[in-house]
């Protein structure tokens, strides 16, 4: 790589790191129309016909590619040129994102952020070294979020100086028609809201791209985590249709709800719930309990009880604020982990010591997956006397632990699961409320937005991820809730997530819980799925499954 520009290295770089050989071209990936891609491609319709008649006599070619850097639009100046890129792969629907054909200026500016000129040897795949080309990201004036890449190639091994005030020009005129776009979405909204809101007894949400509305019932009854749960019912909904259903609120009790599509915008939905309905009493037994709710009551019940017990759950979930909602009284706590430094010998003798001066006592004996066989079968004993101190052990979940791991966790009379964060995305408002009580941070009260947007995380340190995110957002004076602006870059998520389909999302899981498995090797996690590499990196794109 010596010689490259450093863009152009670090590309490189991240490409061998995505197991690209350069010498093979990839078989294209191809994926289906979204609404994303239509109302990009209709925004950008009227300036890919002017740029038709500029590029006659060129030899160049125009590409559009979408957030998913998928092909929504070509333009060719001659046939020869077309046979050249669909020979290479580009065709109506295919992804050329960097993770499948390396450095190029349709991907890579998606992971820089920025316009690129690639000349033809910068280019990774040797079958992309003919051309050169000229990438120019087109970021909405409203959310700043990028909608696709306008792209302009030519055969030859340097890019033409013109390339960049030409396609900027065409990408400042698209970026205005996003604009006029959003502006007319944001209009039908406001009218549907308006018309809605004029019955009584109703609660009425109207939500678009990027607003949403609600009248002062909606106020009163709706959380923020309930304006996520909204949007993700009305993905599977078409446009233009509605739906009458039951709705558990968050605050407890149900309603009934009416969701309707407003036509003509790709995620506009309209929400009226019955306010009335929502006021009366809820026998307790009707209403959904939240993971929280159901693990203090087991964890209540084991109180009672005697026997060992084990907390299972990933890395992160809770595992520890379960050991001690369990014990509550004074309790001693050990940690296998710290058996490496400290000595097999060692940590047994201080375990035995603190069991005997527990005196009937608890023992929490945390990470316990990490012990030795020795000290499991140590711990194995205690559990088998009676007179010993009352273990409680805390492990990884017992597919993810090796086979005498799980023999010990199973002589436990007593069995704890804390359930992982993206299972308790309902209550990710309190989550998040406890933990800033914790971190004595009273600003941290997230608003919808955030809420949306941490909704859509994966969350694969759970909780211990959730206090981090919470724990880097800067000190705020403001009253206000916390915005999507206001948290860490990586977090503030598209609404890509909340926009899946039920057998998108039972797909995304599956991927995220195969990378997990793998330690986030994507080709060992492919075999496992039993799909292509490349097939893998697409998915992840188009599913925004981040890393």
């Amino acid at each position: 790589m010596n010689g490259l520009r450093p863009e152009i290295a670090l590309s490189w770089k991240r490409s061998q790191l995505s197991g690209i050989d350069p010498g093979r071209l990839p078989e294209p990936t191809l994926l289906g129309p979204s609404d994303a891609a239509g109302r990009l491609l209709e925004a950008a319709r009227p300036v890919l016909d002017e740029l038709r008649t500029q590029l006659a006599g060129t030899g160049c070619c125009i590409l559009l590619v979408d957030r998913d850097c998928r092909i929504v639009a070509r333009l060719f100046d001659a046939a020869p040129m077309q046979r050249a890129m669909e020979e290479i792969g580009v065709v109506p629907g295919a992804t050329l994102s960097e993770d499948t054909y390396g450095t190029n200026a349709l991907g890579t500016p998606f992971e820089v952020r920025q316009s690129l000129v690639v000349h033809g040897e910068e280019h990774y795949l040797e079958s992309l070294k003919d051309f050169s080309c000229y990438g120019h990201p087109l970021v909405h004036p409203v959310t700043r979020r990028i909608e696709g890449i306008l792209d302009i190639t030519a055969a030859g091994k340097i890019a033409n100086p013109l390339f960049v005030p030409f396609l900027a020009r065409a990408a400042r005129d698209i970026e205005a028609r996003l604009l006029e776009g959003a502006r007319e979405s944001d209009r039908r909204v406001v009218d549907a809201f308006q018309r809605a809101a004029q019955q009584r007894g109703v609660a009425v949400a109207a939500m678009g791209e990027d607003i949403m509305l609600t009248n002062k019932a909606a106020v009163e009854l709706l959380v923020p985590a309930d304006h996520a749960a909204l949007r993700a019912i009305a993905v599977d909904l078409p446009a233009g249709e509605s739906r009458t259903m039951d709705f558990a609120l968050s605050a407890g009790g149900r309603t009934r709800l009416r969701i309707d599509r407003i036509p003509g915008i790709g995620s506009g939905a309209l929400f009226l719930l019955d306010a009335a309905a929502a006021r009366e009493p809820v026998p307790r037994s009707d209403v959904a309990q939240d993971a929280t709710t159901r693990l203090r009551q087991r964890l209540g019940r084991l109180r009672e009880r005697t026997g060992g017990v084990a907390i299972l759950g990933e890395p992160g979930s809770g595992r520890t604020w379960a050991a001690r909602e369990l014990v509550r009284d004074t309790v001693t706590f050990l940690d296998a982990a710290r058996i490496v430094g400290e000595g097999e010998h060692e940590w047994a003798a201080g375990l035995l010591s603190v069991a005997a001066a527990a005196d009937g006592g608890v023992v929490v004996v945390e990470h316990v997956h990490l012990a030795p066989d020795p000290v499991l079968a140590l711990l194995s004993s205690m559990l088998s006397d009676p007179a010993a101190a009352r273990l409680v052990l805390t492990a990884d979940p017992l597919d993810d632990v090796r086979p005498t791991v799980r023999e010990l966790l199973a002589r436990c009379p007593g069995q704890v699961r804390v359930p992982a964060l993206r299972q308790r995305i309902r209550e990710l408002g309190d989550l998040a409320s406890a933990l800033a009580r914790e971190l004595d941070r009273p600003d941290l009260r997230l608003g919808p937005s955030a809420l949306t947007a941490l909704s859509e995380r994966s969350w694969p340190g759970n909780l211990a991820e959730l206090r981090a995110v919470l724990a880097a957002i800067p000190e705020r004076e403001s009253p206000l809730p916390v915005r999507v602006e206001d948290l860490p870059v990586e977090y503030r998520a598209t609404s890509r997530v909340s926009r899946l389909g039920g057998r998108e999302r039972a797909e995304r899981e599956a991927i995220i819980e195969a990378l997990r498995e793998s330690g986030g090797n994507k080709v060992h996690a492919a075999a496992r799925l039993g799909i292509s590499r490349t097939t893998l990196y697409s998915r992840i794109r188009a599913l925004g499954i981040a890393g």
